[in-house]
């Protein structure tokens, strides 16, 4: 059952002046974008910064606002609301940031930040304390831990809090964005299998974001992959080394590091060239420029998301 659907997303930015005075050119930061997520699925969000994964995290939770498009949870569309109808929302869907140190208050204690989202929607005093205790227990910390502070804990530790302040109120979607990317390789894997544990014993859905393809192939059910605003490939995780066809799903999946020192040798550079400019991107094929395959066709026409086998979604005129 599909639980969230977005339909040619789009959010554009007012950017720098143009050569016309009062004109503004548009960053195209999500540029028509759509996909679904399945209740109790994953689908991992990849590609370069800048690339717009954390702002179309940030649309589909409506912290921000669409240029165009539409978003739908539970088939019911939730693009325009505003008000009452918007913080009812908040109940279903929450998002983990990137900083574990920033999204806390370092003046109030773990509980109190915990607890915040509880005591916004009239929780009882007793029953958020009982709340708070279960969550930290919940994400690997101890219940006394309520009555410490962010700058006791590590970064680790930290982003356990984070994660246990986002399902305080039982939500059905949450939106990882970057959730381990600034911890050490051994956290990174602690967290990552806190994720996996909690969205198989609450059954929860994630739309999870990443530069790192070898942690969203690992939690993943099925991968997207985003370049220049665009959705260019979507397919199972469990394809995605064998049957990635987009060059550019191909090239990232070569940034993956190698741990045997012999295989690093010879090595195809990952992408060539630098990503072009949001506010003025390429015709035809956004990739082209970079493209080791293009032709004349990628210049001039852009590529439609087909279908090219059971669950995979391509936007390439050849691969």
């Amino acid at each position: 059952m599909t639980l969230l659907e977005v339909r040619e997303l789009v959010k554009h930015y007012a950017g720098k002046r143009g050569i016309f005075a009062g004109h503004r050119e548009k960053v195209r930061a999500v540029d028509g974008v759509t996909f679904a997520l399945a209740r109790g699925e994953t689908l991992g969000l990849v590609g370069e910064s800048g690339c717009g994964k954390s702002t179309l995290g940030r649309l589909v939770v409506r912290l921000e606002e669409p240029t165009a498009g539409k978003i739908l949870l539970a088939g019911e569309e939730i693009t325009g609301w505003t008000g009452r109808k918007l913080r009812e929302l908040r109940r279903r869907f929450q998002i983990i940031f990137q900083d574990s140190s920033s999204s806390l208050n370092p003046r109030r204690t773990v509980g109190a930040i915990i607890e915040e989202p509880l005591a916004n929607f009239g929780v009882a005093k007793r029953e958020r304390q009982e709340r708070v205790a279960e969550l930290l227990t919940l994400v690997g910390l101890e219940p006394g831990d309520a009555w410490k502070y962010p700058h006791e804990f590590s970064g680790g530790q930290r982003q356990r809090i984070n994660i246990a302040r986002a399902l305080a109120l039982q939500p059905e979607l949450v939106v990882c964005d970057e959730p381990v990317s600034s911890l050490d390789v051994s956290i990174r894997a602690q967290i990552l299998n806190l994720l996996r544990g909690l969205k198989r014993r609450l059954n929860l859905s994630y739309l999870f974001i990443s530069h790192d393809l070898a942690a969203v192939n690992y939690l993943a059910d099925r991968v997207a992959v985003m370049y220049l605003g665009k959705i260019v490939e979507i397919l199972p995780a469990e394809g995605l080394v064998s049957q990635a066809r987009h060059p550019y799903s191909r090239a990232l999946l070569r940034a993956v590091p190698e741990p045997d020192p012999r295989q690093r040798t010879g090595r195809k550079p990952v992408v060539r060239g630098e990503t072009p400019d949001p506010a003025r991107p390429p015709a035809g094929c956004r990739f082209h420029p970079r493209c080791p395959e293009a032709r004349d066709v990628c210049r001039q026409d852009e590529p439609v998301l087909k279908e090219v086998g059971e669950g995979h979604l391509l936007r390439c005129h050849f691969s």
